[in-house]
């Protein structure tokens, strides 16, 4: 497939994911702030701890889908459709197993917090047991539909992608009005449908996969010599993402240690937000990963780095057109999509908005790294790095620290961790961290410190108020694409950016999904 045709395939994808995403982020903002209110912050913060226990310790899985997924990228990627075929059953045959696996972790070790550590009211530990069942199995059919998803994003099908999405978000707000109407424990209630959801899209990705994919077929699939390589990449993977958890859930534990669950309510619903937010740089990093694989399963390096570089810093100016005005005018934001703003809030918010813009740069890099199949020399560097979150931020608040200041330690470590994970790819599908120092860093670096300028003397020249929130976010916005425009793209990247332009105002009807 010629550099052109990657382009259209990459423009098509990013317009289906973004279609989707303004509309997945105006129900989001309303379904969470109706779910807030329904179930009160007590609530909201105790799901947030039951449900980060079972994400904590769902780490295995995630690892995995990883693994299954580069597995059937790269099977693409070389053209061959017997080995996809094996390489799909056998990934179906390890997520089975993890199931297993899963049940008997979480039944164990899941529940041995939630009673012995998790600091949640007495009147609400038994609807707390029964929400984290139901968000067990919940997770359990997303290990079941690992293979079925890896397949719908491995053939770039964005388009299928983005309809399953559609009916995830319509049916939350079902699930709002659910929770207006009804005399039953909300919580309980939340939990349930959400369940209900969750078992709707299953049903509905494996009848498309079914349907669509030769290789995607109920089989049992046994290869020593493949699996072995799927759990050496998933348990370095999996090594990863223990650090993950370590800066997300881990520090979300610590919280509840500490301040106990209105204060997680704060920091879950600045969360909340970030995540949102998350998905204009997510959206073109979905769209560019199954080509940066690809290109290195067909060993063309130089179009695998040029696509690296330009995913890393595109997803970052993506969110940093939003990052500025939201940072500056969070608490107005945040109070009226919320009404009643949790103390702290708004500081989470605006430290974590940071931590995003740095995960959006590393994020092409890990795909790299899963690209090349061996993890070890890199998270042995890389993982240390980020273990370092939950200790340093432990011992703060051990001495008396805010909370804030976990989020500020996520922060430092996820800098060093960027310039880390890019040192490391050198020696793996040689990456030039000379390149992505000066290409990218440097850059978004510039950037960033001008875009900022002139908002910082808005915010404090103009009273606050909704005046100062439209003329900060016009000009912020007309300003950060300025100084993208001229300080922060190569006259190839520009080139590239008219290219997607152009073929979006082209594109009239999706490719039959």
């Amino acid at each position: 497939m010629s550099a052109a045709e990657d382009n259209k395939r990459i423009a098509k994808n990013t317009l289906l994911l973004y279609i989707r995403m303004f509309f997945t982020m105006g129900v989001g903002f309303y379904t969470s702030r109706v779910v807030i209110d329904a179930l009160g912050f007590v609530d909201y913060g105790i799901y947030n701890v039951v449900g980060g226990i079972v994400y904590t310790l769902s780490i295995l899985n995630s690892s995995m889908a990883g693994a299954t997924q580069r597995w059937i990228t790269v099977a693409l990627g070389e053209g061959n459709m017997d080995y996809l075929k094996k390489i799909f059953s056998i990934g179906l045959t390890a997520q089975g197993l993890i199931a297993v696996i899963f049940i008997i972790i979480i039944e164990t070790g899941g529940l041995w917090y939630l009673y012995n550590y998790a600091v949640i009211p007495k009147d609400r530990l038994n609807v707390s047991f029964w929400v984290f069942q139901i968000s067990t199995l919940s997770l359990l059919l997303g290990i079941l539909n690992v293979p079925f998803k890896g397949a719908i994003m491995a053939h770039e099908k964005m388009g299928a992608f983005a309809i399953f999405s559609l009916i995830d978000v319509t049916m939350k707000l079902v699930i709002c009005y659910a929770l207006y109407n009804t005399e039953t424990d909300k919580l309980i209630v939340y939990s349930l449908l959400l369940f209900l959801t969750y078992l709707i899209n299953f049903f509905l990705e494996q009848i498309y996969c079914y349907k669509k994919f030769q290789e995607a077929r109920f089989r049992f699939g046994w290869d020593k010599a493949i699996l072995k390589k799927m759990w050496s990449l998933a348990f370095w993977s999996m090594s990863g993402n223990v650090a993950f958890v370590g800066y997300t859930q881990g520090v979300t534990l610590l919280i509840n240690l500490f301040f106990g669950p209105t204060m997680n309510a704060a920091a879950g619903i600045a969360a909340q937000a970030g995540n949102i937010i998350n998905q204009f740089s997510n959206n073109f990093q979905t769209a560019m990963n199954p080509q940066i694989t690809k290109n290195y399963a067909k060993k063309e390096y130089g179009n695998m780095h040029t696509l690296v570089f330009r995913s890393s810093k595109f997803s970052y100016y993506l969110m940093l057109v939003f990052v500025v005005p939201l940072f500056f005018e969070a608490h107005i934001l945040l109070e009226f999509w919320l009404k009643e703003v949790p103390d702290h809030a708004v500081n989470f918010l605006r430290i974590g908005l940071f931590v995003s813009l740095f995960m959006a740069i590393r994020n092409p890099l890990i795909v790299s790294a899963q690209a090349y199949g061996d993890l070890r020399k890199y998270q042995f560097v890389v993982i240390p790095i980020l273990l370092m979150v939950c200790p340093i931020s432990y011992l703060i608040l051990k001495l008396g620290g805010i909370p804030e200041t976990t989020s500020f330690v996520m922060l430092g470590i996820m800098v060093i961790a960027v310039f880390a994970s890019a040192y490391m790819l050198q020696g793996m599908v040689y990456l030039s961290f000379q390149d992505f120092v000066k290409q990218v860093m440097f850059k978004v670096f510039v950037v960033t410190l001008c875009s900022f300028s002139l908002p910082l003397v808005l915010y404090f020249v103009l009273k606050e108020g909704w005046l100062r929130f439209f003329v900060l976010t016009i000009v912020s916005v007309l300003l950060s694409l300025f100084f993208i425009y001229r300080l922060g793209l190569s006259n190839s990247e520009r080139n590239f950016v008219f290219s997607i332009i152009k073929n979006k105002l082209k594109y009239e009807s999706a490719e039959k999904i």
